[in-house]
């Protein structure tokens, strides 16, 4: 018989999260009381493999979860740092105005206009391409405020009477002017602001005319349609 006394068993083990330099961490695994007993008995390799994994797993446990709560923050970090990179675009776009901005002048028709869309066929600017030359219709390329503009030159002692209507229903802008002060003018416009979202539509409408004989001058390049976004 031999009197011993094994308290415990250290057993070091080394992790992947251990950095070079620093030591691994070592674990105790309680094996023994104090007490006489023969060696070969209290040495009981099936108990003390069994231990010795009940204890490995306990602390390893540990190790792990603390891996993954590292990792999970990791994850965590880049995500909330990519959110703030999105809302911070949005943000800095929806505080941007673009540049959208049209003037287009003369006109196709300057007789027959009652009824009709008056079209602009010459283009001085058109940013966002907004307006068609072809239709004589602007459309919002995106939702903000925009100021519209028509102005037309009455022939003397004709009248004529215009609309910037809008596809909502609107009436942004009403002209109405007859000519009685000279031969080729003056030229008169009328303007209106209005928010409008994204893909309404604007034009000019001729509601009447004092004939459907030629009623508007065009030899001065006067008439003319303009609109510009002021606040998105």
């Amino acid at each position: 018989m031999f009197s011993v006394a094994v308290m415990a068993i250290i057993v070091t083990v080394c992790f992947g999260d251990v950095r070079q330099g620093q030591d691994c961490p070592n674990f105790e695994v309680p094996l023994l009381n104090s007490i006489d007993a023969p060696l070969v008995a209290k040495l009981d390799m099936a108990k003390l493999s069994s231990q010795l994994n009940y204890t490995f797993t306990k602390k390893y446990g540990k190790f792990s979860t603390t891996h993954k709560l590292k990792d999970e923050t990791k994850q965590l970090n880049v995500i909330i740092e990519e959110k703030v990179k999105n809302v911070t675009m949005e943000l800095t776009e929806n505080l941007r105005t673009p540049t959208v901005t049209f003037t287009a002048r003369d006109l196709k028709f300057d007789s027959n206009l009652i009824g009709k869309t008056l079209i602009f066929p010459n283009l001085i600017v058109n940013f966002d391409d907004g307006y068609d030359n072809t239709t004589g219709v602007f459309t919002a390329p995106y939702s903000g405020m925009y100021l519209l503009t028509v102005q037309l030159c009455p022939e003397m002692n004709d009248s004529i009477h215009a609309f910037i209507k809008v596809g909502n229903g609107k009436i942004l802008a009403d002209l109405n002017f007859r000519n009685n002060v000279g031969e080729h003018g003056p030229c008169v416009s009328s303007n209106g602001v209005d928010f409008l979202t994204k893909g309404d539509k604007a034009w000019v409408f001729c509601t009447h005319a004092n004939s459907n004989g030629d009623v508007i001058y065009i030899g001065g390049h006067g008439n003319s349609f303009s609109g510009t976004l002021i606040h998105r």
